[in-house]
């Protein structure tokens, strides 16, 4: 993984909080087994996962724990990759959606070298 500042870390760190907890706030509208409910859970974890890495916790975290975290994580990447694709650079929304792609990027990144260490 290329280093990454402190500014970089910290900023990426308030991104995985603020997100675990929208999507934590939107758990209570889909029912238990749903697809919505799923990817909800799943993307929590995956989030909680690399907020432990990027955080640099020392928490453990099992092999499939960390094997299960990388699809979610490519998907925020990819949907907000493509939501971010239909705004113009200067506009408020195009500006909004970087910060997450940014950040999820830098867990995708430790999520990955932690993967490699372990095999």
């Amino acid at each position: 993984m290329t280093a990454i500042t402190d500014e970089q870390r910290n900023e990426a760190l308030k991104i995985y909080a603020t997100t675990i907890k929208n999507c934590q706030k939107m758990q209570p509208k889909f029912a238990p087994g749903t697809p919505q409910a799923s990817l909800l859970t799943n993307r929590i974890n995956a989030l909680q996962v690399v907020e432990g890495i990027v955080r640099n916790s020392g928490e453990y975290f099992t092999r499939e724990q960390l094997t299960t975290s990388v699809a979610p994580i490519k998907s925020i990447i990819h949907k907000t990759s493509v939501a971010r694709s239909k705004y113009a650079l200067d506009t408020p929304v195009y500006k909004r959606l970087t910060p997450m792609i940014n950040a999820t990027e830098i867990g995708l990144a430790a999520l990955e070298q932690r993967l490699n260490q372990e095999a």
